[in-house]
């Protein structure tokens, strides 16, 4: 005789989406399961651990006849240690809501569009937020707070990412990282102005000055290192130091004064050809510093016998050119911010730690929790990961010495 079993918000995911959440979710991150895989050959236990080559045998000997040996020079490795770290997004959804969604397919149809897909769609932007910014910060203060409006260095800007952070809670800090401190307390995104590059803020935020950077709430010290982490990082990370192994440290090309162009980019990957790179590379530069490159290849355009006179077609998604370290793929990345390109190695770029994304964290393999004082179920989403880069010599960093946008 078959056994009746219970339906649930997670039994109806299951029947819908048999192949799991990353099925519902629109595919359009870049990073996050697009150019950086997560790597389930390596799920983690407490850390991750495993030697990092970072120069090569050198006991070698030369000369005719009976040579005499200088010896062994053994090949130097460091112990790279890496951790996950926790992304948790909570939302609550009311008794009714998912009382109905249970019912059929049409009904969980409605309450997927209407709250599961939007959850999941936003942890799925945080995700790749971070693994771009990682705990680098959202953008610098170009000056002392006016009101509650905090201007934006032009370098620093990122359009898109400010407007999916409406209602976020961030902070504003005097360094990156180290001894730096707080400046008051939380503050909550409000009103966001692209032309002005603005970010209205409620709370105490009357300390906030030029310099201070802001961050995610738990960003600056607990939260997943992402990119530019790697494109910066000068010192110690995952257990080893940049400055006593160059191989360890990525490069930073500057553009000069004046706007980015395919012929910066093709020197710049030159400084990953110096360490070794022959590899593809992936450059990310901002929306704006792509389509000036794209006008620019556009310009140069003969037609020739395909040409119809009944649509003019122009520009590119992606822009493809070969230089030293071979292909380099040009992608317009949202999340850049206006002054920063960063250039990769897409083989050796990947996501470490115990779980990519998953809804279903409860005993019972259910996707929500009671709360105890309202009617309302809350449904939580969950990742564990750090961005990895085996060979962040290969990682070029591409800026302006004036600190301005890249466009301009």
């Amino acid at each position: 005789m078959s056994t009746n079993t219970p339906t649930t918000i997670a039994s109806r995911l299951k029947e819908v989406y048999p192949e799991g959440i990353t099925q519902l979710v629109p595919s359009s991150n870049v990073l996050v399961g697009g150019k950086m895989k997560f790597r389930k050959d390596l799920v983690q236990g407490e850390v991750i651990r495993f030697d990092v080559q970072l120069a090569g045998e050198q006991g070698f000997s030369m000369g005719s006849g009976e040579v005499t040996l200088a010896g062994a020079v053994t090949q130097t490795s460091a112990k790279c240690e890496v951790t996950g770290y926790s992304i948790i997004l909570q939302t609550n959804v009311s008794y009714d809501a998912i009382s109905r969604a249970k019912t059929s397919k049409q009904a969980f149809a409605q309450f997927n569009n209407s709250k599961y897909i939007p959850s999941a769609e936003s942890f799925r932007t945080r995700q790749e937020i971070i693994a771009m910014n990682g705990r680098q910060g959202l953008g610098t203060s170009a000056g002392a707070i006016a009101g509650q409006v905090i201007t934006i260095t032009p370098g620093t800007w990122c359009s898109a990412l400010w407007m999916t952070l409406k209602g976020a809670t961030v902070e504003a800090w005097t360094a990156v990282a180290g001894s730096g401190s707080q400046q008051n307390g939380d503050l909550t995104v409000g009103a966001i102005s692209i032309a002005n590059k603005t970010v209205t803020v409620a709370g105490t935020a009357t300390a906030v000055t030029t310099g201070d950077i802001l961050f995610l709430k738990h960003q600056r010290s607990a939260g997943p290192y992402g990119l530019r982490d790697i494109a910066v990082n000068a010192g110690t990370l995952y257990g080893i130091d940049a400055a006593t192994y160059e191989l360890w440290k990525a490069n930073a090309y500057d553009v000069g004064t004046s706007a980015i162009t395919l012929g910066k980019i093709s020197l710049a990957s030159a400084m990953a050809a110096d360490k070794g790179c022959a590899e593809k590379l992936t450059c990310l530069v901002p929306n704006k510093a792509f389509q000036s490159l794209v006008n620019d290849q556009s310009s140069l355009r003969e037609y020739g016998a395909n040409y119809t006179p009944a649509k003019f077609e122009n520009g590119a998604e992606s822009i493809v050119m070969h230089g030293a370290t071979g292909a380099i793929e040009i992608l317009p990345y949202m999340f850049s911010m206006e002054g920063e390109a960063i250039m990769f190695p897409e083989r050796y770029t990947y996501l470490l730690g115990s779980e990519e994304m998953t809804n279903q964290i409860g005993q019972t393999g259910d996707v929500y929790f009671d709360l105890e004082s309202v009617s309302s179920k809350q449904m939580r989403f969950y990742s564990d990961w750090t961005v990895m880069v085996e060979k962040p010599g290969y990682v070029t960093r591409l800026t302006r010495s004036d600190a301005l946008a890249l466009h301009t």
